[in-house]
């Protein structure tokens, strides 16, 4: 028994294990900044999966529209057209009208009876067709409420009657020392024999500036020669 006893003492072997021979342990510091950048880039990660993952639900929760309608319509392939934005369209849109514009303008009629001493002629200012927009009538004369270029005319039918007849567009302004002067004329002498059916048409158009306290008239030089006619007589103005 001693011998089997010493055999199995030869027989075994004891390992020694040098632990300088192992590497050391690694010690994780927590306040390593790169373990902070590492911290912060997993951060901002979620951040915005969060943020997506909020525009998504408010994209489908959103009541739909015509446009979502439109593209449906045409991502499922209907006939419809989808145009991206307005500037992309080639549809012609209708033109929004102009805002009427409430320049000064005025139409009057010849009064009847036309007679004046002075030649300056009265108007009608209380008929259905005439009208004052801006402009004051008083004194026979239509006086300037507003700075500007206005076009005045004026239409005289008068009789030919073998005597000389003047068609005036007058002005006063104080420029002038409210002296008037005139802007526009027509004279003429014409001699029919038949009396009965002699008529003339004297017609005085133009563009002229005007301050605010002008006044403009029509005067001829012989009111017994104007036709009755409130149609085929009248003066006006207006701005341009």
């Amino acid at each position: 028994m001693a011998d089997s006893g010493e055999s199995v003492n030869k027989d075994m072997k004891v390992f020694v294990v040098d632990s300088q021979a192992l590497p050391p342990p690694v010690s994780v510091r927590r306040d390593d900044p790169r373990l902070s950048v590492i911290y912060l880039l997993l951060a901002v990660a979620l951040l915005g999966v969060f943020i997506e993952a909020g525009l998504i639900w408010h994209l489908y929760s959103r009541p739909a529209g015509p446009s979502d309608i439109q593209k449906v319509e045409y991502i499922k392939g209907e006939k419809h057209t989808l145009p991206s934005s307005s500037h992309d369209s080639n549809e012609v849109l209708p033109e929004k009208p102009p805002k009427a514009e409430s320049k000064p303008a005025a139409f009057l009629q010849i009064a009847s009876p036309p007679f004046s001493r002075n030649g300056v002629l009265p108007w009608r200012s209380d008929s259905f067709t005439v009208f004052l927009r801006g402009l004051q009538y008083k004194n026979n004369s239509l006086h300037i409420q507003q700075d500007g270029y206005y076009y005045i005319f004026s239409k005289i039918s008068h009789m030919e009657n073998c005597n000389f007849f003047k068609h005036q567009v007058m002005q006063r302004t104080e420029r002038y020392n409210s002296m008037a002067i005139e802007l526009m004329q027509s004279s003429r002498f014409i001699c029919v024999t038949n009396l009965s059916q002699s008529r003339g048409n004297s017609y005085l158009g133009g563009i002229f500036h005007l301050l605010k306290g002008d006044s403009v008239f029509v005067k001829v030089s012989n009111s017994s020669q104007v036709h009755g006619d409130v149609y085929e007589n009248f003066f006006g103005a207006f701005m341009v």
